[in-house]
Formats: C-alpha cells, sequence, structure tokens
C-alpha cells in the first residue's frame, strides 16, 4: 500500500501485490482471542484481556444479519484498539438514489481498551473499554467494564455494560493443555439487539439475550472459530501477526558481504595506479551503493556514498566498511565512511583502529569491544565535498542499465516490474498499481488499476529531476455520482473528475534542489508537478538536534490547481500553504507525535496531531486528527458540529514479507477521501520522511545496530 493522496466517509488504500500469506509459515502465538467485533473477548462480549504488545489482528467475522471486516492492534502493552466495518445483510443502503452502487448498509465503528491491572495470582485483570464511540452513526455505541480471571485451564470472565451491551455478562474459555491448539468458549451474550438499526426489517427485534457457546482452533498465525447462538450459526475467521518479532521470513535471498579475498595494494600502487580505486567503486556499487566518491587523506581511506537497497544505514555502513576495509592500501591508518541522503551528508563514521575493525568482522571481538574505537556524529556540510569522477571512469564500473522485467521485485517488492538503475542515483521504472477507495455513498468499491512510469535522474550536486506519467487501464471512481455540498474550496472533494478524462497523465514533473548550509540544518527548493491535482514552487527547511528525540521543520508552498485532463493546463484555484511541523520521539516505545500547525490547502488554518508507534519489525501504526476554522458541514458534520479531518494509517517496511532486505514500503490509510478540509498538499520529497529511518538509526544504541551484517545487538529495543 502507499500513502492516501485524496482526501463522503471513505477509505482508500493502495496495494502493493505482495504475497502475505507467504509469511503465514513462520508463526507465533497469540494468547488472548478475539471476539466477532474484533476485540479481545468471548463470542458477542469483551473480555478482560488484551492480546500481547504489537499484536495486530485481521479477520472476518459473520453472524446474521452482520457481516464484519475487522482489524485490530495491541498499540501499547496495556491498550487495544479495533476498527470494523460492518454490512447488514438484506437492508439495502441509499435506496433513495438511483444509480447507486452501495450494496446493503454498511457502518464503521472504532472500538478500544484499556486494561487497568494485570492478573496476578490472587488478583484479577480488570479493563474497561468502548465501542463504536468516534464520530459517525454509533449505532453500535458501548461502554464495558469487565474482570478476568484463569483458574488452571479455564479463564472466567465477568462484566458489566451499557447501551448496547446491556447489564451483566459474563463467559468461561477452556483451554486444555492436552490439546494445545483448541478452546471451548461458551457466554451470557447482554447485546440488547432489538434496539440496533433495522431491527425489524433483520428480525432482530424478536431476538434475546442469552448463551452462545464456540469452538476455536489456532495455530500460529492462524485463528478461527465457529459458534452457536440464538439459534444462529456464525463465524470468526482472522490472523495475529506479531509485530514485535523482529524478523519473520529468513533472508535466504540476501546477497552476502563482500569476503573476496584480493592482494591488498601498497599505498604507493594504489596512489599510482587508478585500477585499485576503480576495484573498490567496482565493489561497493555491485552491492547498491550509489553514488560512490574515494579520496585519500594521508593514511586515511575517505569514501562518500548511500545505499539504496539495505534498509538500516549502520548495516549499509558495516558492508560498505568490510569492503574498504579488504581493498585498501595496506598503510591505512584509518577509513572515513560518509553517509548521504539525497546527495546531502547525514552521518560520518570514523574507524579509528581497522585491526581491531577487522577482528570484528572475523568474530574474534564484539561490539562493545569495537564500538569505542569508531567515532559516529552527524556529518559536516565540508564532509561530503570529495569530487566525482570523471564520467569515462564510471563507465568502467557502471553497472548494466538495460532495462530489466522482473516478476516479483526482490528490490521494490511490486508483482511485476521493469526498470534500469546507474551507479549515481538515476532510475527509471515501470510498475503497474492497484488503488481501492472504499465506501463513497454512490458505490462501496471504488478502484483504479493503472500502469505508471517514473524517471528520476540526478542532473547536478544536489540537484534531481523527478517525472511520473500514469494511465489507468481499468477503473471505476471516475463513474462516482455524488455530488459535494462542501462549501469550501474544492480541493479533494472533485477528485472522481480527475479519472473522468482516459489517456496518460502526468502525475509527477518535479526539479528539487536540496541544501545543507551548516551542520544539522537541510532545506530543499522544488517547482514542477506535485501530484495529480496540485501543482507548485515552494520549499522545505528542517534542523535536527544533537542527540536529541526530536526535530522541526517549515514548509512554505505556492500550488495551484490542475485541471482534469492530467496535462500543463490548471484551474483558477491557487493558495499558500505553511506548515510548521514540530517532531517529537518517546523512546520508551518508540513513539512519535507530530503537530503540524499552519495554512491547509483549502485556505483553513488550524493543527493537525499525529501519533504513530514503530513496532520491532519497523512496521508502523498511527493517527491523526485534525482542527481548523474551515467548517466542513457534509455530513456527518453539521453547522453547530463541523467535521474534523481524521484517520489512521499503516506503513509497512516490505522487507519483513520479503527474502532479502529492501527500504521500500507500502503506506496505506483509513481515511475521507473526498474532503475539503484540513488537507495537505503531497510533498515531493518531505525532508522528516527522507531522514527519520537514518535519524532512528544513528540514536539507536551506539548507533551500529546489525552492523557488519552482525546481530548481536546488547540491548533490546522496545
Amino acid at each position: 500500500m502507499k500513502k492516501n493522496k485524496m482526501g463522503a466517509n471513505s477509505t482508500m488504500c493502495r496495494v502493493r501485490p505482495i504475497l502475505l500469506a507467504l509469511s503465514l509459515m513462520y508463526c507465533g502465538f497469540a494468547f488472548a482471542e478475539p471476539s466477532m467485533t474484533g476485540q479481545t473477548g468471548l463470542v458477542f462480549m469483551p473480555a478482560a484481556r488484551v492480546a500481547p504488545d504489537g499484536t495486530w489482528r485481521a479477520g472476518y467475522s459473520y453472524a446474521n444479519p452482520y457481516r464484519a471486516l475487522w482489524t485490530s492492534l495491541s498499540v501499547l502493552p496495556r491498550f487495544e484498539a479495533s476498527f470494523r466495518y460492518t454490512e447488514t445483510d438484506g437492508v439495502p443502503a441509499f435506496s433513495d438514489r438511483p444509480g447507486a452502487e452501495f450494496g446493503d448498509t454498511k457502518d464503521k465503528a472504532f472500538d478500544f481498551k484499556l486494561l487497568l491491572t494485570k492478573e496476578t495470582r490472587w488478583w484479577p485483570s480488570l479493563a474497561v473499554g468502548a465501542q463504536d464511540m468516534a464520530e459517525g452513526t454509533k449505532a453500535f455505541r458501548a461502554g464495558f467494564g469487565a474482570v478476568g480471571k484463569r483458574v488452571g485451564e479455564f479463564d472466567i470472565t465477568l462484566g458489566y455494560g451499557t447501551d448496547r451491551i446491556d447489564g451483566a455478562f459474563g463467559g468461561v474459555r477452556y483451554s486444555p493443555k492436552w490439546l494445545p491448539h483448541w478452546s471451548l468458549v461458551a457466554e451470557y451474550d447482554a447485546n440488547d439487539y432489538p434496539n440496533d438499526p433495522f431491527a425489524v426489517q433483520t428480525g432482530l427485534i424478536d431476538r434475546e439475550k442469552g448463551v452462545v457457546g464456540g469452538v476455536e482452533y489456532r495455530n500460529g498465525w492462524v485463528g478461527l472459530q465457529a459458534n452457536y447462538g440464538h439459534g444462529e450459526a456464525g463465524l470468526n475467521a482472522y490472523v495475529a501477526i506479531p509485530l514485535q518479532d523482529r524478523e519473520w521470513i529468513p533472508k535466504i535471498n540476501e546477497p552476502q558481504p563482500y569476503v573476496k579475498v584480493t592482494p591488498r595494494p601498497s599505498m604507493e600502487q594504489w596512489s599510482s595506479d587508478i585500477e585499485h580505486e576503480l576495484r573498490m567503486m567496482s565493489a561497493l556499487t555491485s552491492q547498491n551503493f550509489k553514488d560512490v566518491r574515494i579520496i585519500t587523506e594521508g593514511y586515511r581511506i575517505k569514501v562518500v556514498l548511500t545505499n539504496t537497497r539495505i534498509s538500516l544505514m549502520s548495516r549499509a555502513v558495516g558492508r560498505a566498511a568490510r569492503t574498504i576495509l579488504n581493498l585498501s592500501p595496506l598503510e591505512t591508518h584509518e577509513i572515513q565512511i560518509v553517509y548521504t541522503l539525497a546527495d546531502l551528508p547525514f552521518a560520518t563514521y570514523t574507524f579509528l583502529d581497522l585491526k581491531r575493525l577487522e577482528r570484528y568482522f572475523n568474530g574474534l571481538i564484539d561490539r562493545g569491544e569495537l564500538s569505542d574505537h569508531v567515532q559516529l556524529d552527524y556529518a559536516d556540510p565540508s564532509d561530503a565535498d570529495v569530487p566525482a569522477h570523471k564520467e569515462e571512469l564510471l563507465a568502467e564500473i557502471e553497472a548494466d542499465t538495460q532495462l530489466q522485467a522482473q516478476f516479483f521485485d526482490p528490490l521494490y517488492g511490486d508483482l511485476l516490474s521493469f526498470r534500469t538503475e546507474s551507479s549515481t542515483l538515476d532510475k527509471f521504472q515501470i510498475t503497474p498499481d492497484f488503488a481501492v477507495f472504499l465506501n463513497d455513498p454512490s458505490g462501496a468499491f471504488r478502484f483504479t488499476l493503472a500502469l505508471r512510469a517514473r524517471y528520476d535522474r540526478k542532473i547536478a550536486k544536489k540537484t534531481f529531476f523527478t517525472g511520473a506519467v500514469g494511465v489507468a487501464l481499468y477503473e471505476n471512481i471516475s463513474d462516482v455520482t455524488q455530488p459535494s455540498n462542501s462549501q469550501l474550496p474544492h480541493v479533494r472533494t472533485d477528485v472522481a473528475k480527475y479519472f473522468q478524462e482516459d489517456g496518460l497523465k502526468l502525475t509527477k514533473l518535479v526539479l528539487s534542489r536540496f541544501f545543507n548550509p551548516r551542520k544539522r540544518v537541510y532545506a530543499r527548493a522544488q517547482a514542477g508537478i506535485y501530484e495529480l491535482m496540485f501543482s507548485g514552487v515552494g520549499g522545505q527547511v528542517m534542523y535536527i538536534p544533537q542527540r536529541r528525540p526530536w526535530a522541526v521543520d517549515m514548509s512554505v508552498d505556492w500550488v495551484r490547481q490542475r485541471d482534469y485532463e492530467g496535462g500543463f493546463g490548471h484551474l483558477d484555484y491557487n493558495t499558500v500553504t505553511a506548515l510548521g511541523s514540530v517532531h517529537y520521539r518517546f523512546p520508551t516505545y518508540a513513539i512519535t507525535t507530530t503537530v503540524r500547525a499552519g495554512r491547509f490547502l483549502a485556505k483553513d488554518n488550524g493543527a493537525r496531531f499525529e501519533v504513530k508507534r514503530r513496532f520491532r519489525t519497523g512496521w508502523e501504526f498511527g493517527a491523526w486528527y485534525t482542527i481548523t476554522d474551515g467548517n466542513d458541514i457534509t455530513s456527518p458534520g453539521s453547522p453547530s458540529d463541523p467535521y474534523h479531518d481524521k484517520g489512521v494509517f499503516v506503513v509497512i517496511p516490505l522487507n519483513t514479507l520479503l527474502t532479502r532486505d529492501t527500504q521500500a514500503k507500502s503506506r496505506g490509510s483509513i481515511r475521507p477521501w473526498t474532503r475539503d478540509v484540513g488537507q495537505m498538499v503531497v510533498y515531493p520529497n518531505d525532508l522528516y520522511r527522507m531522514f527519520e529511518d537514518s535519524l532512528l538509526d544513528i540514536n539507536d544504541q551506539d548507533g551500529l545496530a546489525r552492523f557488519g551484517d552482525l546481530n548481536d545487538d546488547p540491548y533490546v529495543s522496545p
């Protein structure tokens, strides 16, 4: 999934066709079972349990008349959040709107649960929670409290609820040790079904509270519950993915580090014959290092480089250090590696004891004995002032740049790709793209299948050109018929019009220039076509403090709305957006908070609050809420209670799903895609996002995590 680029209560996500099912063979156990709503519970009732920290579950449940797609996440060790999308069978939605393709009535609900006390030998666990508490219909709203106690192989729950959970409830789960994958569950269902919406049409008007029973099976990540109650059979199937497990799939296709034994030259031979330097450059570029520049400074070898594949900066630097050590002159006393991002110097690693470094790579000493002899700091602007080699020399080590077709591209995770890359940062790629838009009133399922091509080229020092085009192969977004009644400028609500014109469309055409005026200060300026709906000119500046868990940036852009044909034409609307951002990371649970304040795309002023957590796998889950002076009265908003832009998102590093390391990520969100309030332009190169992973890496422990491909972290990160 790529990040939602659209801003009608709807959901949009973009899916890269990764075969997630392949990873299900690598299993971990979830010790708390989900109910039909996705919350940890019994059958329909919640329990005083939450899943283990970092457990992400997704499933499907059916109990007449409700079908639900649900997902839940143990955001913190005692806090669980859930989302479900429920369809009521046999109750058509928007029957008064001719041409609507929405099908049966559907409803979204957000739930949460907080574990107040953990169970001890004598004391039960205690939890409180709520269901369907967010804005919307609140058709299934409920609050509850529950206690739970394990007695041998039995887990007993007692609780009390309000609203839809009407009064006392309880149940028991029996999990015999002699049958480890199976459980039996029974409960007293206290749901007040006669007061559900459409109770008359669905027959729930006659449903009473009562006993429900079920049988459960779980094996690794996969679980299933079959239940029976109220004269009906039900089903709940799910996967439970442990995001705190560092690695799910062995990296069986990961290229080995450079270990080729080559006679090392003397410093005199190195200086007199360029062949030795070219050998080092070739060895580095073959490992996906780009923009490699090498210089000798006395008895120091200095190398400036970046890596486009390896996800951890420290791991990439370790691979580079091993290669440089094996190929450097015999008299070398010191190795310095300057790691760059978009040609900007970010971190400088200086290795002061090469004998010790060699012993570390040979497994003779541990990382603690090495780290005191490595100087790691943010790079000075002058650290990358190493001249590039002449083009005729670069041609000798240039990788094969022929266009290559790959099925299931291991570098970027695409099902099919045609791409070529150079030893610099130039890249051309053609890939299919699938985008899904859910819950528009004129149709519950909207999508586009497109073919996209992108070209990136470094045209000068710190200066880049990016161009991208796309053509829709098949889509139904243009069929959206529900007119927008937004009283704000239509910066996102007219998205369907951008799909009504067929043919090839420019989606990006940007010239970007980056700057590094002083240490830990970075800036960018860009002009061109930013995205499908807006062109502009603007820039961003970012400051990173020395070894502190925060950063600040400021973006200012003048943008103009593009016309619907996807060429160089524009509409009349233009504005200036200006957003200042503060990012702060709480290291205990790897939680990052961001506040963006200023002027948004529809000329509304306010602030956007974001929070996300990164788990040990690198997966990130987060949410945002925006408050501005733009009064969005589109339902469920009203003049007295205007709608505020909000949503949840996930960032998936694809290296967790592949058999080799990669920097590629998928991004998806659950959010409105036809709203105008609180919207932001899609920046071509957001500096904080560009630097965030490397910032986390340089501040993690001693900055040498997975250094040299050795998994010897002395500490366990939360």
